[in-house]
């Protein structure tokens, strides 16, 4: 192999390692939390009525690790080198479960093996559509909630459909987070109305 020739493999090896150098770190994204972070006053222990709670229901094209957003009507995109810190499903729950206990202080939630406790109602709560568009800022969601009773035969005693519109803040991932636990207080306060009109 010649000089020049040793040259130019050196410079293509050293190219590839100043390529991979520079490589973005990727970022973790989280959700803000969806309340305060002041004590909820708990209520008294006697007497207090049981909400029975399933995991939210979340659009499956949007559980992954990298965090997605609608390009289009019928394209979704990701951020780059941007991922959920954690399943996106696992903290929309938690952080709506917090929402709604901040709203419903008159109540104990129970998310598991539940039939203890004699709760009033069973809550399930379907995202239909869950979507930050990017190019509107917006996060655009239909959320189905089903209030069922807890008798042999459970009956539906309510349901409603909700549409979102949330405004983002800016044009980036963290943004999108935010519009989402905003999403996330609204229909947690929608649901703590829709219990009250069932009770």
């Amino acid at each position: 192999m010649n000089t020049l020739n040793r040259w130019a493999v050196l410079a293509t090896l050293m190219a590839g390692l100043a390529g991979c150098a520079s490589t973005r770190a990727p970022v973790l994204l989280t959700l803000p939390p969806a309340v305060s972070g002041m004590p909820v006053q708990k209520a008294p222990a006697a007497g207090v009525r049981v909400l029975s709670m399933t995991r939210l229901d979340v659009p499956e094209y949007l559980v992954a690790r990298r965090v997605r957003y609608r390009a289009d009507d019928s394209t979704l995109a990701e951020w780059p080198d941007t991922y959920w810190a954690e399943r996106i499903e696992i903290g929309v729950s938690r952080e709506f479960t917090a929402a709604l206990r901040e709203r419903l202080r008159d109540w104990r939630l129970c998310e598991t093996n539940c039939a203890e406790q004699s709760p009033a109602f069973t809550l399930q709560v379907r995202m239909n559509r869950m979507d930050y568009v990017r190019s509107e800022r917006r996060l655009r969601a239909n959320v189905h909630l089903a209030l069922w009773t807890t008798e042999r035969s459970p009956r539906l005693a309510r349901s409603e459909e909700h549409v979102y519109d949330i405004p983002g803040d800016s044009d980036t991932a963290q943004s999108q987070a935010r519009a989402l636990t905003e999403l996330l207080r609204a229909v947690a306060a929608d649901v703590a109305q829709a219990v009250a009109a069932a009770s």
